[in-house]
C-alpha cells in the first residue's frame, strides 16, 4: 500500500494520541471527501500524495461510483487516518439491512443496488461502524470533521454564533475556547474555505468524484493542509472505467435510466441530466 510519513505534531482527540514532537517538522494532512465508490479517481489522488501524516475523509465512501469494495479497501489499508460516515453511506447501510437489494426490479435498480452487490456483509458492517463526527489536532489548529453539517440539507455555516453552538455541541469541552478552530465538511461537493473570523473557519474539500450541475470540471478535488496552511488541489483520473460500466448497465437494460443519466454527465460529455441516453443498438462490449 502506499507509504505514510511520520504522524509528528498530530494529535487525536478521539483516541487519547499524543504528537511525538512539538510540531517543529511540517505535518501534512491531505482532506478527501465525497470519493462515491470512484476508485480511479482515490487511487490518482492517492498516488499524487504518497507521503503524508494524516488522511482526513469527510465522508460518503460509497454509492454513486462502481467500485465499493475496492474503495473500502483502500481506507482500510490507512493506518493513520480520520474518517466519518456520509449520508450515502447511512442509506446504503439502510438498503443493506432493509431492502432485498439483490432483487431489484428493472427500472428500479439504483448504483446503491449496484455497489452493495459488489461489497461483502463485513464491508456494509464496516461503513456502518465509522462515526459521525471526528476531532483531532494537527499544528496548533482543532479539527472537528463531519460529513454535513444539517443533515438533510445543504445549509453551510455563515456567522460566527452558529458557528460556535454547533462547534460546543460536538467537541469535547477542553477544546471549546481552542484559539485555533476548523470544521470540516463535505457533502455539498463543492471545494471551499469560508473564514469567519481570526482562527474560526470551516471547511469543503470538494468532492475526489463528480462535481455539481452547475460546476463542469471534471477532475477530483482535495485539499492539502501544511504545517496549517491550506492548498486547493485538482487532479484529473481516468474516467473511462466508470462509462464502461454505465454502458454495462444500458446494456443490460436494468438501471434505472436517470440513474445513468447522471453518469454520462458526471464522467461522460453529457450536456446535462436531461440528455438522451445513446442508443442501445451503439452499445457494444
Amino acid at each position: 500500500m502506499l507509504p505514510w510519513g511520520s504522524a509528528k505534531g498530530v494529535q487525536s482527540a478521539n483516541t487519547g494520541g499524543r504528537p511525538e514532537n512539538s510540531g517543529d517538522v511540517p505535518v501534512k494532512v491531505i482532506v478527501l471527501s465525497d470519493v462515491h465508490a470512484n476508485i480511479w479517481a482515490l487511487d490518482a489522488v492517492l498516488e499524487q500524495e504518497r507521503e503524508y501524516d494524516l488522511l482526513c475523509f469527510a465522508g460518503d465512501m460509497i454509492d454513486y461510483g462502481t467500485d465499493p469494495a475496492e474503495v473500502i479497501e483502500r481506507f482500510q489499508s490507512c493506518s493513520r487516518a480520520v474518517l466519518v460516515k456520509g449520508n450515502h453511506d447511512g442509506n446504503a447501510v439502510r438498503v443493506f439491512h432493509t431492502e432485498d437489494f439483490r432483487h431489484a426490479p428493472a427500472g428500479q435498480y439504483k448504483w446503491v443496488h449496484h455497489n452493495l452487490e459488489r461489497m461483502t456483509g463485513e464491508q456494509a458492517a464496516y461503513i456502518d461502524s465509522l462515526p459521525e463526527s471526528a476531532v483531532f489536532q494537527a499544528d496548533g489548529w482543532v479539527y472537528l470533521v463531519q460529513h454535513q453539517y444539517r443533515p438533510g440539507s445543504y445549509e453551510v455555516i455563515e456567522c460566527r454564533h452558529v458557528f460556535e453552538e454547533h462547534w460546543r455541541r460536538h467537541t469535547p469541552k477542553e477544546y471549546w475556547v481552542a484559539p485555533r478552530r476548523r470544521m470540516v465538511f463535505g457533502h455539498t461537493h463543492r471545494q471551499c474555505v469560508h473564514i469567519l473570523g481570526d482562527g474560526m473557519e470551516w471547511l469543503n474539500p470538494g468532492s475526489v468524484s463528480y462535481h455539481r450541475l452547475d460546476d463542469p470540471d471534471k477532475d477530483a478535488r482535495y485539499m492539502v493542509i501544511t504545517d496549517g496552511s491550506i492548498k486547493m488541489r485538482s487532479l484529473p483520473y481516468p474516467r473511462e472505467p466508470l462509462l464502461k460500466e454505465t454502458f454495462r448497465q444500458l446494456k443490460a437494460g436494468r438501471m434505472a435510466e436517470q440513474e445513468m443519466r447522471y453518469f454520462f454527465y458526471y464522467f461522460g460529455d453529457a450536456p446535462d441530466f436531461d440528455a438522451p441516453l445513446p442508443d442501445h443498438d451503439s452499445v457494444s462490449g
